[in-house]
């Protein structure tokens, strides 16, 4: 019997095992897309915040663009209003919106101002707009600070929603006053009987006065004006148009001002004394020769040969230096001298130390300046000539020199009868009498010389003959001698050697 081949068996999925795999995939890819939409979600977010971020940052950008005294909130909003991207683009609505990277966000600003303790607290009144959390007088304290608008708050918050959540960021920042107050400020400061030169220059004796035009840039209650920080007075004038006089010299003509340079400056205040910006000018003052200088002093020396002279530092601050003149003949002015340790005929200091020949001299000093346009040295008024006598004219020389250093008891006194301090050396002598007078006592340290010169005393009715000196006993004993200076400067002889050590 013959038979056929059977067909191979044709096997499938049934329909339970597609659905299951259906199912399957189904929670994977709910799964993915659960997490690719938490992931966008975070990335919005982030986006949106750091856009809210950047938003504020300008903003307080815009807001440092404003002139201190007009950045309120008001003007703040009229600025982003001109600016692109930080206008509002619902302005029909309510509020105030700026779009950002398809966000809206609604900013709330306030400016408000701050008084800072720091440099004392003022009265709280005016226009200004301070900060409910501000520092504020306390009660029977007076006001010490004139402009207490010492810095402003500028505070942003924007608030926005993202995939139906609220959001909100907050960005503060303070402005410093620039000029310390609200007050006027001085746009101008115009000499207006001189040369409006910068510096300005006065280089003639009919330039005895300045008249100075000052426009502020609002109205103002007043202007006061300055010389060199020294208040001098007030201005005549009214709203921004302000006048002042400078007068260089007295009624008798006699310089009220020297020759110098001089800052002149003009601040400007309001009715509550705020003052805004100032404005000053620099003035250069070169009218006249120099004067005579003053306290012109000398005399025969401990060391003989020599002669000290001093005197006192003239008034002008363009003084080039001082040239001595020594002649043997009163009257006469002689010739000029290079005092010892001088390379010219011209000292800056206010001393000088001759050697001259034996027998009287007789000294004139005068200052040296430079004129106007000028180069060459000029010679102003000669001082009174002084006599310097023979040494033969000399004070006596102190006696009874004694030293102690002071130990912390009462074996050592200072001038005051307490005990000295320790380790400070004192020394004492007999007061000096002579026809002249005793101006001061000169004190040598461990040597006869110029160079040895320690100190200078000047005695008064309670402390006659004392001095104290530091003792420093790591450079070892030191040796001292006294001399003493009568009326006319002549310098006795050094007195006997005393040792600390």
């Amino acid at each position: 019997m013959s038979s056929s081949a059977r067909p191979y068996d044709q096997r499938g999925f049934t329909l339970v095992e597609v659905m299951v795999a259906i199912l399957v995939l189904l929670v994977g890819v709910l799964g993915v897309v659960s997490m690719v939409d938490g992931a966008n979600a975070v990335t919005s977010k982030t986006r949106a915040r750091e856009a809210g971020t950047n938003t504020a940052r300008s903003i307080i950008e815009v807001s440092r663009s404003i002139r201190y005294r007009d950045l309120t909130a008001t003007q703040l909003l009229d600025a982003l209003a001109t600016r692109p991207g930080l206008a509002d683009v619902k302005p029909a609505v309510t509020g105030y919106t700026i779009r950002s990277r398809n966000v809206d966000y609604e900013a709330t600003l306030t400016v408000c101002s701050l008084d800072d303790p720091r440099d004392g607290l003022g009265a709280h009144v005016g226009p200004v707009a301070y900060c409910a959390d501000t520092d504020v007088v306390g009660a029977g304290v007076p006001d010490t600070d004139r402009n207490p608008d010492d810095y402003k708050r500028v505070r942003v918050t924007l608030n926005w929603t993202t995939r139906g959540a609220a959001h909100t960021i907050t960005q503060t920042s303070a402005i410093i006053n620039p000029v310390g107050g609200l007050g006027p400020s001085v746009t101008s400061l115009v000499p207006t009987n001189v040369a409006n030169s910068d510096p300005i220059q006065l280089t003639t004796l009919a330039q005895n006065h300045v008249d100075f035009h000052v426009t502020t840039s609002s109205s103002a209650e007043g202007v006061k004006w300055t010389i060199g920080g020294e208040p001098k007075g007030s201005a005549t004038g009214s709203s921004i148009n302000w006048d002042f006089s400078w007068e260089l010299d007295n009624a008798d003509g006699t310089p009220r001002y020297h020759d110098c340079t001089y800052i002149v400056e003009a601040d400007a205040f309001d009715a509550q004394d705020r003052a805004g910006t100032p404005r000053s000018r620099v003035v250069v003052v070169n009218r006249r020769a120099p004067i005579a200088p003053a306290g012109f002093d000398g005399g025969r020396n401990g060391s003989d040969g020599f002669v000290d002279l001093q005197w006192v530092q003239n008034p002008e601050c363009d003084i080039k230096g001082y040239r001595v003149y020594r002649s043997n003949t009163d009257g006469v002015l002689g010739n000029p001298i290079t005092c010892i340790g001088e390379t010219t005929t011209i000292t800056e200091g206010v001393h000088c130390l001759d050697e001259p020949p034996a027998g009287w001299q007789f000294y004139t000093v005068v200052a040296i300046d430079l004129p106007p346009g000028s180069g060459v040295p000029r010679e102003g008024t000669r001082s009174v000539q002084l006599a310097v006598g023979d040494p033969s004219d000399r004070p006596p020389a102190p006696t009874n020199v004694a030293l102690c250093v002071g130990d912390g008891t009462t074996a050592c006194v200072g001038p005051s009868g307490s005990a000295a301090p320790i380790g400070m050396v004192v020394v004492g002598w007999e007061p000096v009498s002579d026809p002249d007078g005793i101006e001061f006592y000169r004190i040598y340290r461990d040597g006869t010389a110029f160079a040895n010169r320690y100190d200078d005393f000047f005695p008064s009715a309670t402390n006659p003959g004392y001095a104290w000196f530091e003792f420093d006993s790591s450079s070892g004993p030191h040796t001292y001698r006294v001399s003493a200076v009568d009326g006319t400067f002549t310098e006795s002889v050094l007195s006997s050697s005393v040792t600390d050590g």
